[in-house]
């Protein structure tokens, strides 16, 4: 970890459990026999019947080690915990533990070997016998595993009175701001240990599931009250107040639920401090918003307050900056200065929530009752629950206690919200009514423009169709809203092909309407009649329909005896690629959209395609498709994309283009329909499948 300002909380966590015994295990006088004596009373009573054995410690790794036979004379005796500033430490090392058991009660009974504490990794060994690994030893940081089993691991002891319980350790990966580098074993019987962890486990994992599940739900809710109205910010506050509170109750859990190695630990210390600082400020901003008409210069002071004890960690750990030594001088450093620090800060927070809710009582705040009784909760419901117990011996549940106490000071802030959204509920109710006939209109809106997306796509060709000499491929990509593209054919019995793509102006129910007119035009055109005929004859029906500002632009491609003629309507330009030369011609053919003026001259062109010739009808949605910086693909980039991919087949080439489009996009929505149709010539007159 960079930072070690989230370390504060292990580091505290570990000083208070652990360094007071290490320390006074080190000082005492070790016992002159140097052997531990166990009986069964001492395992069912002292959890603690190992920590203040003499144990012999030796740098280093050697497997003879751990035979019982080991002349250990020369070792010294060391506190397994291996606290920094005590001993130097060197990675790896290994301790022993002479225990007599003169209790033949506990010979082949089945115990637990239980590890309270282990900041690397172990290999435990009784009487030479290998019996567990924690974690993976190693002779250096590479090869090495930390480890911290929670679980209780069974064994026992065999029928005879001298024992040797051995354990190879390393450390190699320790943190320097940790005070505790070894580890701590106990002893108990088998079965209570078991219990004792299930127990554990059941209990602290329903205080998890309780408190996630209800403060979970008073954040949504009172986030979605905040969405709703998002001028009462105390909504919004209190949400975060009860998912930061939440997980202040959580985390601490995990330390002795599901915590395996230092750096979980370390993980979870610095979430815990990031949700303490969030729970510190959010219910400032909590009671604020409440009973003060504005946020008060009070606050800032607070906000700097706990930016300044950041940095003031951030920076205080910098080794380089400050030329700390790494083996005590950081963990005095917490201890004395930034623990004190952030104390004061937390103190200072504390009291000014307290003062806050103090004056609105004393001022009568409306609803201030409900915060103080509340706040006292914690202090009232154990007094009550002692009053219980002296007077009718009836013990309720102690998880169910603790949860009371805990969420009683979250309850009181929520009824009092509660209370608050009851008086405003006829402008919500209101608003409600107003928000249902917009959702039934919508709906209503969403399923007409559905039925009109249908009748729109319902009135394309299923199919291409399938000639001798042409290859050919429609492919329209609607967008969200019911758009005015359109594309067609007719065949003539003399094999000449005409083929139309159109783009009405607009989207909606109006544009489907010229659509559906068109099309209605279009299948009854006289197959005799010209392009240009054709469109001054579907430019009268649009206009006769009288929609006002509705136009229809349109292409029409007529292909017989590989003549191709085109007559253009207010369209994009088609493009033609010439397979003998390689290269892309645009052809852009002046002429007003249908539905305008009555006779408005329009442009035809006549070309002569080779065998490989390919052309390109398309609508104006896949040019003019705009990315995230508002820039169109643009005419000329769609032109250099069709030449990539000429000479391929139509699906090819209409795939090519719509993926680059989508590409170009960046994922913004698709406001257009995007409509291609492409012809190619065939080297002979079979027909080629799409």
């Amino acid at each position: 970890m960079k930072y070690p300002i989230f370390k504060l909380i292990p580091i505290l966590f570990v000083l208070v459990v652990f360094l007071p015994n290490a320390i006074s295990q080190e000082t005492e006088p070790v016992p002159v026999t140097g052997i531990h004596t166990l009986t069964l009373d001492d395992v069912r009573t002292k959890l603690d019947n190992l920590h203040n054995a003499p144990w012999k410690y030796h740098p280093g790794d050697n497997p003879d080690w751990a035979k019982p036979d080991f002349d250990d004379t020369n070792w010294e005796y060391l506190s397994p915990l291996i606290t920094q500033g005590k001993k130097e430490w060197q990675g790896i090392g290994w301790f022993r533990l002479h225990i007599s058991v003169p209790d033949e009660e506990l010979w082949n009974k089945p115990l637990a070997l239980l590890v309270s504490y282990q900041a690397g990794a172990s290999e435990i060994y009784l009487d030479g016998e290998f019996i567990y690994s924690i974690g993976k030893v190693g002779n250096k940081k590479e090869e090495e595993e930390p480890y911290w089993e929670r679980d209780p691991q069974g064994f026992s002891f065999s029928a005879k009175n001298d024992h040797v319980i051995a354990v190879r350790y390393s450390n190699y990966s320790y943190d320097k701001f940790n005070p505790v580098l070894g580890f701590r074993l106990r002893l108990s019987e088998l079965n209570t240990a078991i219990k004792f962890r299930s127990t554990l486990l059941r209990e602290g994992t329903t205080v998890q599931m309780v408190i996630s599940a209800v403060l979970g739900f008073l954040m949504l809710q009172h986030l979605l009250l905040f969405i709703f109205y998002p001028k009462a910010k105390e909504n919004l506050y209190f949400s975060i107040l009860t998912g930061s509170s939440g997980a202040i109750v959580f985390i601490p859990l995990q330390f002795f639920l599901i915590a395996t190695s230092i750096p979980e630990i370390h993980t979870l210390g610095r979430f815990f401090f990031i949700v303490f600082v969030v729970m510190s400020l959010s219910c400032l901003l909590f009671l604020y918003a409440l009973f003060y008409s504005k946020l008060p210069k009070l606050f800032w002071f607070f906000l700097i307050g706990w930016i300044g004890t950041f940095i003031l960690v951030l920076f205080s750990f910098d080794h380089s900056s400050v030329g700390l030594t790494i083996n005590s001088i950081p963990v005095s450093f917490a201890l004395h200065i930034i623990l004190p620090v952030f104390s004061i800060i937390s103190g200072l927070t504390f009291l000014e929530l307290v003062r806050i809710m103090i004056v609105a009582v004393f001022k009568r705040k409306d609803g201030a009752w409900i915060f103080g009784l509340g706040s006292l909760s914690p202090f009232i419901l154990p007094f009550i629950y002692g009053i219980i117990i002296a007077r009718t011996g009836w013990e309720l549940n102690q998880t169910l206690v603790l949860l009371l106490i805990l969420l009683a000071p979250i309850f009181s802030m929520s009824v009092y919200l509660a209370r608050n959204i009851a008086r405003t509920s006829r402008n919500l109710e209101r608003e409600t009514v107003e928000r249902q006939h917009l959702e039934v209109e919508n709906t209503r809106k969403t399923e007409e423009l559905e039925e009109a997306r249908k009748l729109q796509l319902s009135m394309l060709p299923e199919t291409a169709p399938e000639l001798p000499n042409l290859d050919v491929g429609f492919k329209m990509h609607p967008a969200t809203e019911v758009g005015g593209d359109y594309y067609d054919y007719n065949l003539s019995e003399d094999g000449k092909i005409t083929i139309a793509i159109g783009d009405a102006t607009g989207h909606g129910m109006n544009s489907g309407l010229v659509v559906s007119a068109v099309k209605s035009l279009f299948k009854t055109s006289d197959p005799d009649d010209g392009n240009l005929e054709t469109l001054e004859r579907m430019s009268q029906g649009v206009k006769s329909m009288n929609l006002k500002r509705l136009y229809m632009a349109m292409t029409l491609a007529t292909f017989k005896d590989n003549i191709l003629t085109i007559s253009a309507a207010g369209m994009p330009p088609t493009l033609i690629y010439n397979a003998e030369e390689d290269k892309v011609e645009e052809i852009l053919l002046e002429g007003a959209p249908l539905g305008g003026f009555v006779g408005e001259d329009r442009e035809e062109a006549t070309f002569e395609l080779d065998t490989g010739d390919t052309v390109l009808l398309m609508s104006d949605g896949l040019p003019e498709m705009l990315n995230p910086k508002n820039e169109m693909l643009d005419y000329p980039r769609t032109k250099e994309l069709f030449a990539e991919i000429a000479d391929k087949s139509p699906k090819v080439i209409i795939n090519h283009l719509y993926d680059a489009c989508i590409s170009w996009a960046e994922g913004e929505q698709q406001t257009d329909d995007i409509t291609l149709v492409v012809i190619k010539v065939n080297k002979n007159e079979e027909n080629i499948d799409l």
